[in-house]
């Protein structure tokens, strides 16, 4: 009996060895693991290339962008508008610059609202946002990006409607970008505009021409406002040339179109 205890012991205390062994193995590996992705997402750092714009007028906004607590940009679509905002906003929480990305945007639109559908505010505005989310993603690389962006709502990347961000603070370092201002209320941008802080950029991308709301926009009456009384730290770009359009194909024969058609209805009247 003395025998046979004394060979179970020998067995436990050889599994409990190699319990030993396997778990500093495995933290070995966690380390090494960690290491390397570190290392990866420092080369995927240096690797990214820088953002570049394609005309004077994108050159002044990636300044804005920089220097400016509010970037009013107005145009029509294929100018970059939200494009290099998710560009700034992406490479500056991959620098851990801010701590957060905010992109919110109005639930009227043409037709249903997408107030009645089912879900969260991201699963409710994904599709409507989803260019500014892909660019974001890009400029972070996959893994960083869906560590930030968790379920859309709790983590560092939160997709809201604007009516839920309404008298909330924005204290942190943080990009908060408004697609389709336009759509918004002056009562629902003074809401927004006055709840800002310093560590805050403030992006509002729109054009009011394309406004399915009845009266002032709130985008408008921000733009007024500002200029009215001068206040600094607050930036306009105007996309509002034909030659301001960088894509390209038939998606640009388009935009310019459409674009002079507006330019022409605006001096004519």
């Amino acid at each position: 009996m003395s025998k046979q205890r004394h060979e179970n012991r020998n067995a436990q205390q050889n599994r409990s060895g190699r319990g030993k062994v396997k778990k500093l193995v495995n933290d070995k590996a966690l380390e090494g693991g960690k290491v390397i992705k570190e290392k990866f997402q420092e080369e995927a750092y240096k690797s990214m290339p820088p953002i570049k714009a394609m005309n004077a007028k994108q050159k002044d906004y990636l300044n804005l962008l920089k220097t400016c607590n509010i970037v009013v940009v107005e145009g029509i679509f294929g100018t970059g508008k939200s494009f290099l905002a998710a560009c700034s906003a992406g490479d500056a929480l991959r620098k851990k610059e801010i701590e957060k990305i905010i992109v919110a945007r109005p639930y009227v639109m043409t037709g249903k609202t997408s107030g009645f559908k089912p879900g969260s505010s991201y699963d409710k505005l994904y599709p409507f946002v989803r260019n500014i989310l892909d660019t974001v993603k890009t400029r972070m690389g996959s893994g960083a990006y869906y560590y930030a962006l968790k379920d859309g709502i709790t983590g560092q990347i939160e997709v809201q409607e604007l009516e839920s961000i309404r008298g909330r603070s924005f204290d942190e370092k943080c990009y908060l970008i408004i697609d389709e201002a336009q759509q918004s209320t002056p009562d629902e941008m003074l809401s927004i505009v006055t709840r800002i802080s310093d560590n805050t950029t403030l992006v509002l991308c729109g054009d009011d021409s394309q406004k399915d709301i009845r009266g002032e926009s709130g985008l408008a009456w921000f733009k007024a406002f500002a200029k009215r009384h001068d206040l600094q730290g607050v930036g306009f770009v105007d996309f509002n040339d034909p030659s301001d359009i960088v894509r390209g194909g038939l998606v640009r024969d388009i935009a310019v179109g459409l674009a002079r058609d507006a330019f022409f209805k605006k001096n004519k009247e």
